[in-house]
């Protein structure tokens, strides 16, 4: 009876000792791969966050060009403001020269006269001298007659000094007038100098815009490309959204009441529902969404809008960080863009818990929180640009 036992002891320790030398290597297989994926998740996870980072500088150096652009064109048109404001300076200038160069003229012909005339008589002076007055008084008939011819040599060499005198200041208001007409030129010249320097810096301000306008129409082309992206993964995330409300089995048959506002306060609605001008761009895009900004960029927590059951917890492409909640009926709202997450895919949440915190993942241009209501057992708002039926509805019209 020892001898069976023995025998059955001998074939259990066979059996267990071939069971661990069989499992064992399956466990250490099982562990080399459970490593290897989180290597594989670990290094697309760094990789995520590179493009991320990339997308970041881009859209900051978009921008920066955008405001070096507008400045660039205020510089050309103050620029070209004072351009033309030394145009009519010029013009003003040209025409009081013109004016100067001819009352100078003038003025030098009416001297040319007066000094002629003093010639004349200085050579009748010098030819006939002074005994030419004593003579003419002396040649008097009467004394009547001697202070009449006195009287008319009085008059003639005041004129005489007059005219002297006359000369002397148009000389002096011809050399007043040269100068001023000097200084006239000059500042002409001047001014035609700031001119040529100012179409200079038009020119090159115009080249910088050009290069500049070349390298936005670049950026902008990139970020066309996001916004078709953004389209065609709002597009995707219709089917998974069906496929997930489909596995999920939800226990919930609808949103009750109204929604309650999905981030807390202090908050503004940076971007509404609908059509709206693209904030890089520029180009027409539709947002099937509205955008809720905390005040000062502040992390405010994301509220559960109403009970439900979370579908989908994860990095969504242009979302970013982004939380899907299925809330029975066909309704599903959408939270994107948020730095943490706070709940798991599975989970029951409450209307008002906290599911993660406002962040500026994804395609971005600062913290808030993007937030969609999408209605399946409703007829679509619109189509994609596909043609494929477009799901979100104004969340505004839920709270």
């Amino acid at each position: 009876m020892n001898s069976g036992r023995n025998v059955w002891l001998i074939i259990l320790f066979i059996t267990l000792f071939l069971s661990f030398t069989i499992i064992l290597p399956v466990y250490a297989v099982t562990t080399d791969e459970i490593e290897t994926k989180q290597q594989e998740l670990e290094e697309i996870e760094k990789k995520r966050c590179d493009e991320k980072s990339a997308l970041e500088q881009r859209l900051n150096r978009e921008a920066a060009l955008k405001e070096e652009l507008k400045n660039l064109e205020k510089l050309l048109q103050k620029l070209s403001i004072e351009l033309d404001l030394l145009s009519g300076e010029i013009d003003f200038v040209e025409e009081e020269i013109g004016q100067a160069e001819t009352e100078l003229a003038e003025a030098e012909e009416q001297l040319r006269r007066q000094e002629d005339l003093l010639k004349l008589r200085l050579r009748a002076i010098q030819q006939h001298g002074v005994i030419t007055y004593i003579e003419v008084l002396f040649d008097s008939s009467s004394f009547s007659d001697f202070l009449t011819r006195l009287h008319n040599l009085s008059i003639i060499a005041s004129n005489d000094l007059r005219l002297i005198e006359e000369i002397q200041a148009e000389r002096d208001n011809i050399q007043a007038r040269k100068d001023a007409l000097e200084l006239k030129k000059t500042k002409l010249e001047n001014m035609r100098t700031q001119v040529a320097d100012k179409e200079a810096k038009m020119e090159q301000v115009a080249a910088e815009s050009v290069v500049k306008v070349t390298e936005l129409q670049g950026e902008i082309s990139l970020n066309l490309k996001a916004i078709q992206d953004l389209e065609n993964e709002a597009q995707q995330l219709d089917a998974l959204i069906r496929q997930l409300i489909a596995e999920a089995e939800s226990q919930f048959s609808g949103v009750e009441g109204a929604m309650l506002w999905p981030i807390e306060a202090p908050t503004w609605i940076s971007s509404g529902y609908g059509w709206r001008r693209d904030p890089f761009s520029g180009a027409q895009a539709w947002h099937g969404a509205i955008d809720i900004a905390p005040h000062y960029g502040a992390a405010n927590y994301i509220l559960a809008a109403a009970d439900g059951k979370v579908i989908f917890v994860g990095w969504s492409g242009g979302y970013g960080n982004c939380i899907m909640i299925d809330h029975g009926g066909g309704t599903v709202t959408l939270y994107a863009h948020m730095s943490s997450l706070l709940v798991q895919t599975g989970a029951i949440v409450a209307k008002g818990q906290h599911i993660a915190r406002a962040g500026t993942t994804g395609y971005s241009t600062g913290v808030h929180l993007h937030f969609e209501v999408r209605e399946y057992n409703k007829p679509s708002i619109r189509n994609y640009s596909s043609g494929v039926a477009d799901h979100r509805y104004d969340p505004m019209l839920y709270f």
